[in-house]
């Protein structure tokens, strides 16, 4: 859907182009411009820092299961393991997710805006729930906005589970690209946006 300065609201990530996140500048969100999801598909790695360096996950743990008795590891060494093993999981299921939207979206929706090349927006209806989502994160600030372009509406309540395969998450991101909205699913709304932002207002610190 195209629009012409219709207000909007954005929870920008403090610490990432706050130089931009002035009120009264102008931002142009187009194909180069790279989404926390663009991020996610772009970065996505099974490697984990250690002591000695950048290794794959999966290469360690087998080193503790072949090479060294599992026995003799300590308790802090399995825990920090589990820790990298769940995060990793974690944007594993994220990165297979945001390539079967984006692939769905090319094949059968293309003139939408790219997730991986939008910015997301939020209308007055589902702030409440986005602060919610938000509120353990406290590097985020709120943004009124004013926004030129192409803009689509969708609901969090549509995004794939990440219990499914891959070709199930292709399958069920057609809910996602294709909408009918419930009064719960309008409460979860996201807008995906692209064209030109103007900042109006820093809502809070």
């Amino acid at each position: 859907m195209e629009v012409k300065n219709k207000v909007m609201y954005h929870y920008h990530k403090l610490g990432l182009y706050d130089d931009i996140w002035q009120v009264g500048n102008e931002l142009i969100v187009d194909s180069n411009f790279n989404s926390f999801c663009g991020s996610i598909v772009d970065k996505f790695t099974t490697a984990v820092k250690c002591e000695n360096g950048i290794f794959s996950l999966e290469k360690i743990i087998d080193k503790y299961l072949n090479d060294i008795s599992i026995e003799n590891v300590d308790l802090k060494t399995i825990t920090n393991l589990l820790k990298a093993s769940s995060a990793i999981i974690t944007k594993a299921n994220m990165y297979n997710r945001e390539l079967m939207l984006e692939q769905y979206r090319k094949e059968n929706n293309p003139k939408l805006p790219s997730r991986l090349h939008s910015i997301w927006l939020a209308d007055k209806e589902s702030l409440n729930f986005w602060k919610k989502q938000f509120k353990v994160n406290r590097k985020l600030v709120l943004y009124r906005v004013s926004i030129t372009g192409n803009l689509f509406k969708s609901s969090d309540s549509f995004i794939p589970d990440d219990e499914l395969t891959a070709k199930e998450m292709y399958e069920a991101s057609s809910k996602y690209w294709n909408p009918v909205f419930s009064e719960d699913d309008l409460c979860k709304a996201e807008y995906l946006f692209q064209g030109k932002v103007k900042v109006l207002e820093k809502i809070n610190k």
